[in-house]
């Protein structure tokens, strides 16, 4: 077919659609004969483009034609719908659909106007949504009817809703996982929760098309920028101003993301200021306390060394009545009692401040020590019998003051926690690896929660009576570790509670 042909075809095609009436009312829909066989082929596949229902309407609103598509629409058969008007055909849809209509046919030519049908539209209880475009038809001159198209774009508009509820249930998600978010190019907010409004002090709509920097701090403009540039995914830290002028420390997270066809960044925000707060406290009281520790370590330790001499060399004067040295020993005990004390602290302070206690190994064996403080304790409390046992090799590379301050300490734990009139079990056994050392009391069975925090420093246990600072469990942990060995306790009715401790022959450090 000619050019000039094909386009005559398409002229006659556009004069039958609109000059609605030369399409006189058939019983089934199909193509009048006045439409010219060469143009039969177009027509007809242009009334039934796919998803397009075509019909065509008189000034009555009724219908006169109808492609496959209006029908399926209607649910019913061609031959039952033509000649009905758009009350009798669409109930359910002539509320919205007539007015629509009217203004059709004073000339106005209507374009992708949404109907929405109620809740009971369909069988399934749906809702129905329709896309409708209404043109006028005109026939020499006069207002002949109108053309109908009529697209179903019910499951777009769903698909429509329920993206919607995707994004609201996603950023009601967002909200509860952070404080807060910000969406931006760098320059300027895009985007803004409720929570990181309420963060600046403000409302979303007020941060959107802001700069950025303007709701920074001066001192974090910087570092935002360089964690924009080199796309930081880590969390950093910066400082926001609520209301302009209260510096809030902020936490971001952030997040290369796309934004209506354009790359952004998604921040990701937590209010950390009672984060900042605590931190701080904790740090003050730490200063404060190693201060104090410090103090009272060194500085009390010359005068009470003077304090000591001094009844040391009374109790050897020997002049004394009994009333006056039974005085002085108590004097003495007490004075032995600040010493152990203040090296407990100093020991403490030197665990804190250097990460653990300083030892200087030597060859040695545990044997004597054992003999030097088990024969100590036998002196000064003959009421709590000592049972040492030792077996096998206990030579190795210690240092033999700290084994000694070791065993003292889970020595004077024993004694503090144990029954009166009982026995104090001790046992040291050589093995090829190390030395295993154990102490055994029969005091009080401790609950599973003691056992976890019984090595913290300044735990003093629930006995009132006890003496000392709660150091010495601490300190006993901290000498094991630092020959590269371990302790631990088991407290069990039949047996009673006992102190492990495994030193290898030569330690790690």
């Amino acid at each position: 077919m000619a050019a000039s042909q094909r386009t005559s075809v398409r002229d006659d095609v556009a004069d039958l659609l609109m000059a609605q009436p030369a399409l006189p009312r058939n019983s089934n829909g199909a193509l009048p004969p006045a439409v010219p066989e060469e143009a039969r082929p177009f027509l007809h596949a242009l009334l039934n483009a796919p998803g397009w229902a075509v019909g065509f309407l008189d000034r009555e609103l009724h219908l006169r034609w109808g492609n496959d598509a209006l029908a399926a629409l209607t649910g019913e058969p061609l031959s039952h719908q033509l000649g009905r008007s758009v009350a009798e055909l669409w109930p359910v849809l002539a509320p919205a659909l007539l007015p629509v209509c009217e203004r059709a046919l004073a000339g106005e030519t209507i374009q992708g106007f949404t109907v929405t049908g109620e809740p009971d539209s369909t069988s399934d209880g749906r809702r129905i949504h329709l896309r409708i475009s209404l043109l006028p038809a005109v026939s020499g001159g006069v207002q002949a009817g109108l053309t109908l198209l009529l697209q179903d774009d019910t499951e777009r508009m769903e698909e429509l809703v329920q993206l919607r509820e995707a994004e609201t249930r996603l950023k009601t998600l967002v909200d509860l996982s952070c404080d807060g978010y910000l969406l931006h190019d760098g320059i300027t907010v895009l985007e803004a929760s409720r929570g990181s409004a309420s963060l600046l002090g403000c409302l979303p709509e007020e941060l959107v098309d802001q700069p950025l920097f303007r709701f920074l701090a001066p001192e974090s403009r910087q570092a935002a920028q360089d964690a924009y540039r080199t796309q930081q995914e880590m969390p950093y830290e910066l400082t926001i101003l609520r209301y302009g002028e209260v510096r809030v420390p902020i936490q971001v997270l952030a997040r290369e993301v796309t934004f209506r066809g354009q790359k952004a960044c998604l921040w990701a925000l937590w209010d950390i200021t009672g984060k900042k707060a605590a931190e701080e406290a904790a740090t003050r009281a730490e200063y404060l306390r190693e201060q104090l520790l410090g103090v009272v370590g060194h500085d009390l330790r010359t005068p009470l060394n003077t304090i000591m001499l001094g009844l040391s060399a009374l109790q050897h004067e020997g002049k004394l009545e009994e009333r006056q040295t039974r005085q002085l020993t108590i004097m003495s005990n007490a004075a032995r009692r600040m010493e152990r004390m203040i090296h407990e602290l100093l020991d403490f302070t030197r665990a804190r401040l250097a990460g653990g206690i300083p030892v200087t190994p030597t060859p040695m064996s545990l044997g004597p020590v054992l003999e030097r403080v088990v024969e100590e304790y036998r002196l000064a409390h003959p009421e709590y019998p000592i049972l040492p046992v030792t077996e096998g090799d206990l030579a190795g590379h210690w240092d033999e003051a700290r084994l000694a301050q070791l065993l003292d300490n889970l020595l004077q734990n024993a004694l503090r926690h144990s029954l009166a009139n009982t026995s104090i079990g001790l046992s040291v056994k050589g093995e090829p690896g190390g030395v295993t050392l154990v102490v055994l009391n029969k005091g009080p069975l401790l609950q599973p929660e003691e056992r976890e925090a019984i090595f913290e420093p300044f735990r003093r246990g629930k006995r009132p009576a006890g003496e000392g600072l709660g150091l010495g469990l601490f300190i006993a942990k901290q000498i094991a570790e630092a020959h590269g060995g371990r302790i631990s306790v088991e407290s069990a009715i039949e047996r009673g509670t006992s102190f492990k401790v495994w030193l290898p022959r030569r330690g790690s450090r």
